[in-house]
């Protein structure tokens, strides 16, 4: 009975991901997963529990398939372009639950909510590990407010993995050597910021 379970749920998934909780039909899942309407409910009681069981599972599968305990971080260009490799890697090899994901984390389900917030709060702490070690060799000056420094870098590792996301997208098999001029690119922005971009008279 656990197969026929397993089935509505990856189902559901796919169900929930392409049309959206409210659009979503349980007679759809049902039929594609060749279950009576009335076994759906019998395993999950009612579609928003459906619902939130499909992201639970999409969660724990991104959590098992992405762990960010073993993202790099003594350096943030490694850190940034192993998560965006992991990131894509998932998202090809479940697209449905990556899709999932994102379109949960949007409005997600109250039960998953402070779940979902500690999950992308450890990732989002991984970043405050690579500022830290940036700010821990600087010394700012006496008119600029630690706040604001902390977004202006926060926007450039924002860009940056963008940046790395797009390249690996085009070039999913690139090695860490032919990635070497977005590093390049990298460091040049973090010594503007460092320096400044203009010239005094």
């Amino acid at each position: 009975m656990e197969d026929k379970r397993d089935k509505i749920l990856k189902v559901a998934i796919e169900e929930f991901a392409d049309h959206g909780y409210k659009a979503a039909s349980t007679n759809r899942i049902s039929d594609v997963a060749g279950v009576s309407k009335g076994l759906i409910f019998h395993y999950f009681g009612s579609k928003e529990k459906l619902y939130t069981a499909a992201v639970t599972y999409s969660v724990d599968l991104a959590m098992q398939e992405v762990p960010i305990g073993e993202m790099p971080t003594e350096n943030f260009m490694e850190g940034a372009i192993w998560s965006t490799k992991q990131k894509l890697q998932f998202s090809k090899n479940y697209p449905a639950a990556f899709k999932l994901i994102m379109q949960s984390y949007a409005n997600p389900p109250a039960a998953l909510a402070e779940r979902l917030h500690a999950y992308y709060t450890e990732m989002l702490q991984m970043q405050d590990v690579y500022m830290n070690q940036i700010f821990e060799r600087v010394t700012l000056r006496a008119d600029v407010v630690l706040e604001d420094a902390h977004d202006v870098i926060r926007a450039l590792f924002d860009y940056t993995i963008k940046m790395a996301t797009d390249y690996i997208r085009e070039n999913p098999n690139a090695t860490m050597q032919e990635m070497q001029p977005l590093v390049d690119k990298f460091m040049h922005m973090m010594a503007i910021v460092e320096r400044g971009m203009i010239q005094k008279t």
